[in-house]
């Protein structure tokens, strides 16, 4: 894979050493989870912060040190890249909700979560009131119902509820309550298609949680139509022998696939000095190994039936498992390979070992993709740890926090102008 990413920073391996968990006290840990609408669509990004260090303190925990360390990350960070340029929701701590430290985006990009915790009284709800009239949305996070928490409802846009082991009829007697002021409502830790259902009819209007990664299996079906071609190109794909007529002959049958090889080749990222004007050029100026991770990746991302956070969550592990694997001293191609289909079983809404028995991977791919073992393995469950923001069980070599961070946030802005180039 080297060659696709020929214009990314180079990397540089690091000596070996025994496995540790990352330090640098001065670190902040940034990740983002999905916020989706009713047609899982991306509507934000809630962002997640942590600062680093042995106690691995999180930046919530109200105190003014927390505070200037989630204020320096905006400082330091590029938060619109790392959103998309989508609303953000972050969790503020007491002395941005009364002023004493200003905000540091505007009202446009940034929705304020209020914390369960926050202690309401007279001067939270007068500074609540202020940051309102200023034009930014209010979430209130973690609501319980039974909490103390009416003198806010007139502020308040958007109430967060964790569904985990709420009853269902209390559950719909307290969103017509909500409803009736005009407040939205935002579904959290929603793990399961059927609970994504669920609680569209229940009249939430935002959802949070892994859900759109997680196959949808009915016992007795079989693959889908669409989903067998794309598992046939990609079986193909992966032989090891298959050469330059086979892929040649593989990538012309299809007009759509052709067309954005060629583009791809002929766009800037690559810069050739000529026109490259058929598949077979295009194959022997980049080689096998590229345009068979090309088409992985075209073929993957024109599946239109499923969230494109979703493909854009396998595009992200994709990059980040080849630059870190090269950091570790791994093979970064079959790193490259581990993330891109470490979630092919919610995209082909199977389980990942029957998909795998279809697909001539090396094993220590797929002991990865199935059980989480060997290096890829390891290092596979380290970046999805991180992704859910899970930063206390980061456990890897040769690895620093910085790498972590770099090698996740440079992941967002790759994918997001590799999706730019497919839909030029």
């Amino acid at each position: 894979m080297s060659q696709v990413v020929a214009k990314a920073p180079a990397v540089t391996l690091e000596s070996t050493h025994p496995e540790r968990k990352p330090t640098g006290k001065n670190d902040i840990f940034i990740a983002r989870q999905p916020i989706f609408d009713c047609n899982s669509t991306v509507y934000a990004y809630e962002l997640l912060f942590r600062s680093g260090g042995d106690n691995m303190a999180r930046v919530k925990d109200g105190s003014v040190a927390s505070s200037q360390v989630l204020l320096n990350a905006f400082v330091d960070m590029c938060i619109h890249e790392i959103a998309e340029n989508r609303q953000v929701f972050v969790n503020f701590t007491r002395e941005f909700l009364v002023e004493e430290i200003p905000l540091p985006l505007s009202p446009k990009s940034l929705v304020v979560e209020v914390l369960e915790d926050v202690v309401v009284d007279e001067t939270v709800v007068n500074g609540l009131q202020k940051l309102s009239r200023k034009g930014y949305q209010l979430a209130l996070d973690d609501y319980i119902f039974t909490d103390n928490k009416e003198p806010l409802f007139d502020v308040i846009d958007i109430v967060k509820i964790d569904i985990l082991g709420c009853d269902v009829s209390k559950l719909e007697t307290e969103i017509k309550a909500l409803k009736a002021r005009n407040i939205k409502l935002l579904a959290e830790k929603v793990e399961t298609h059927e609970e994504f259902e669920l609680c569209k009819r229940l009249g939430f209007d935002y959802f949070q949680g892994f859900y759109f990664c997680k196959p949808m299996i009915l016992t007795g079906q079989s693959i889908k139509p669409n989903r067998l071609s794309v598992l046939k190109i990609l079986a193909k794909l992966q032989d090891p022998n298959c050469d330059i007529s086979e892929l040649e002959s593989l990538i012309s049958k299809d007009v759509g696939i052709s067309y954005k090889i060629l583009r791809i080749i002929n766009s800037a990222f690559y810069n050739f000095r000529r026109e490259i004007k058929s598949v077979r050029e295009a194959i022997v100026a980049l080689g096998l190994k590229t345009i068979r991770d090309w088409m992985c990746i075209i073929v993957l991302t024109d599946i239109d039936d499923k969230p494109q956070e979703l493909l854009s969550q396998s595009l992200r592990r994709a990059r980040m498992m080849q630059t870190l694997s090269a950091k570790c001293g791994y093979n970064g191609e079959t790193g490259f390979i581990t993330g891109l289909f470490s979630s092919i079983d919610a995209i082909m809404d199977q389980s990942m070992e029957s998909i795998l028995r279809q697909l001539p991977l090396a094993d220590n791919i797929v002991n990865a993709l199935v059980s989480g073992d060997g290096e890829y393995g390891s290092l596979l469950q380290t970046i999805t740890r991180y992704e859910q923001g899970d930063w206390e069980n980061l456990t890897v070599r040769n690895l620093s926090n910085q790498d972590l961070i770099k090698g996740y946030i440079e992941s967002i802005t790759w994918t997001a102008q590799l999706f730019a180039r497919l839909e030029d």
